[in-house]
């Protein structure tokens, strides 16, 4: 594996978990201790401005400092300062020439572009011909005329796409363009990695209208679910208009391709019940029913899963990896519903003529241990979430939850102190903050270690969302300077007191704050600190802001005190959510914890969200 890919493959973990362990990165590596670290000085000294891994007792954190720099960064441009001493910059200079022309090209000329030895060439011609194989494409060779790549259209960009693109020089896109895709990217939910997808997409797309290389022909088994949508249309027209060229039906298909591999938007009736989700889901059955002796409903397992399928089809067929969140717990502890999902997977990369996705095998899974369990307990709810800090974390798993899953999945929140007298075996999976007795072998528990993960990915997308108005029209808010020379655990009971005395907590909740306080649970990285629970005192969601003007001595700038009304409503629990991604943005922007110390009203954070945003921008 080449530096820069070793780079990439800790960078990538490192925005998808909040701290890696020595060992963690030595296993991510395959690399001695020595290499490892020598790994991680020269990728800080490569990142210098825009982001630094710290290390603390072999425990190493990412800490982005420019986030619009990192999304460079992570859209592959360390792997554009390599050289053709890498020999994966050779391979995309290979895939980019043969791409090019219809005509033969011979060896020594590719080894005068390359300023390397024939037998370089030839070597790296073997590699390219095995990486061309998995994607169904060939080099042919001609005696006394060279080598020319044949294969389809479709093929050849999702090659580039994944194996060229980084390596090389790529044009911008027009401002009026990138404009156009920041707004589909908040109505369609995109996260920061979809949307940098779509921009590579539209450059390829383009570079291969303008190369006489369109597409002919629709990707078999894809479907194009957002089409008729007036704002995908918008970003059509923009794209014509300021590009001044004239996509095709299958080219505007192939392009929209990043809008359909996650399950964040609502798909009519009419769309999802399409023959080819019917014909493959019957593909992986009769695949499952030949290795498995299973009996089960299909009509009902169907009917769940569906929209979960229709993405997932499209996941496979354009080789999109998804986060895998349940670890070995969910294989370890329900087998029989992991193996069903294992070959199913197994089936539809086969009968698609794709490389199988293990990380979507646990999500899969997920489907089968609820029709499982439906069959006893058919009105259970689906996940449970136990945890010391409140409703608060429920929100959190079930959004970063329904990306994949859907938008349904129910969610049922057991506190600390409660949860010993539910039945927990009930559930598929229980996420949970902390430690648990008397759960069966079998139950999947997610142990969560960092409620406050600032992943960059998770980061970036709040920090556009928080663009969005935020009216806060069912929140009180309270700002409080807070002392320096004075604990955290006495300015927390002075903000509490605050509040206590404007009647918008009573002392069940601050004597409930200020013993979890004490187990240092709500204290976090970034500077914040994050106390929160459930109130009783009023109906509104009540939020008190401390600001210390330097940070105290366990370095702590803000405080986020957060009472949560016991009845959510569906308004009231977005707006939390969107409260959430405001504060998200500022613990992720040095200048806005900053900039947040001098706010006093409701009014000025709204103005600190935006502004500072769009400042970013």
């Amino acid at each position: 594996m080449t530096l820069v890919n070793q780079w990439y493959q800790i960078l990538q973990h490192f925005i998808t978990r909040d701290h890696l362990t020595l060992a963690d990165l030595k296993e991510i590596t395959q690399a001695s201790t020595q290499t490892v670290k020598k790994n991680i000085q020269l990728l800080n000294d490569q990142l210098e401005q825009i982001a630094r891994i710290t290390e603390n007792n072999q425990v190493y954190t990412l800490e982005i400092i420019d986030s619009q720099r990192f999304e460079i960064v992570m859209n592959g441009s360390l792997k554009q300062q390599t050289d053709f001493n890498s020999g994966l910059k050779r391979i995309a200079f290979l895939i980019d020439y043969f791409s090019q022309t219809d005509q033969y090209v011979v060896i020594d000329e590719l080894a005068q572009q390359l300023e390397v030895s024939r037998s370089t060439v030839n070597k790296d011609l073997r590699h390219l011909k095995h990486l061309l194989a998995d994607y169904q494409l060939s080099l042919i060779g001609t005696p006394n005329k060279g080598l020319i790549l044949q294969g389809s259209e479709s093929a050849i960009r999702m090659l580039y796409l994944y194996h060229a693109f980084d390596y090389l020089p790529q044009p911008t896109l027009p401002a009026e363009v990138l404009h156009v895709i920041q707004q589909v990217g908040l109505a369609k939910k995109l996260d920061i990695r979809t949307i940098g997808l779509l921009k590579k997409v539209i450059m390829i797309t383009l570079q291969r209208i303008r190369q006489q290389k369109t597409l002919t022909g629709s990707i078999a088994y894809y479907c194009n679910y957002f089409a008729n949508d007036p704002t995908i249309e918008q970003l059509l027209v923009t794209i014509e208009t300021s590009c001044n060229v004239t996509l095709s039906y299958y080219d505007w298909d192939f392009l929209c391709f990043p809008l359909n591999i996650f399950n964040n938007n609502a798909v009519s009736e009419t769309l999802a019940d399409n023959q080819v989700v019917k014909e493959l889901f019957q593909v992986m059955m009769d695949r499952i029913h030949q290795a498995v002796i299973f009996s089960v409903d299909e009509i009902a397992l169907f009917k769940k899963f569906r929209a979960h399928f229709m993405f997932l089809i499209n996941r496979v067929i354009f080789r999109v990896q998804t986060i895998d969140i349940f670890g070995t717990e969910f294989k370890q502890k329900h087998a029989f519903s992991y193996e069903l999902a294992e070959i199913g997977i197994a089936a539809l990369a086969d009968y698609l003529d794709k490389p199988p996705l293990e990380n979507e095998i646990s999500y899969l899974a997920v489907y089968f241990e609820l029709l499982l369990k439906n069959d006893t307990h058919s009105k259970m709810k689906e996940i449970a979430v136990v945890c010391n800090t409140g409703k608060g974390t429920a929100l959190m798993i079930k959004r970063q939850l329904a990306n994949v899953l859907g938008p349904n999945i129910r969610i049922s929140h057991y506190s600390e102190e409660e949860y010993e007298t539910k039945d927990l075996d009930r559930y598929f999976a229980v996420f949970t903050t902390i430690p648990l007795k008397h759960t069966k072998a079998t139950t999947s528990v997610i142990k969560l270690t960092n409620l406050f993960n600032d992943n960059w990915l998770l980061s970036e997308w709040k920090k556009i969302i928080a663009k969005k108005a935020v009216s806060f029209e069912r929140f009180e808010f309270e700002f409080v300077q807070l002392d320096p020379q004075k604990e955290y655990q006495t300015n927390l009971t002075i903000m509490l007191k605050l509040l206590e005395k404007q009647h918008l907590v009573n002392a069940t909740f601050t004597s409930y704050i200020l013993k979890k306080s004490q187990e240092d649970s709500a204290v976090i990285d970034n500077g914040i600190a994050f106390p929160h629970g459930i109130n009783h005192a009023t109906n509104k969601v009540v939020v008190a802001i401390g600001s210390y003007a330097t940070p105290d001595p366990a370095a702590i700038e803000l405080v986020f005190l957060v009472a949560i009304p016991v009845e959510l409503t569906v308004e009231l629990e977005d707006e939390l959510l969107r409260f959430y991604d405001t504060m998200f943005a500022i613990a992720a922007d040095r200048s806005l914890r900053q900039a947040l110390k001098t706010v006093r009203s409701k009014a000025e954070y709204q103005e600190l969200v935006t502004k500072g945003v769009d400042k970013d921008d």
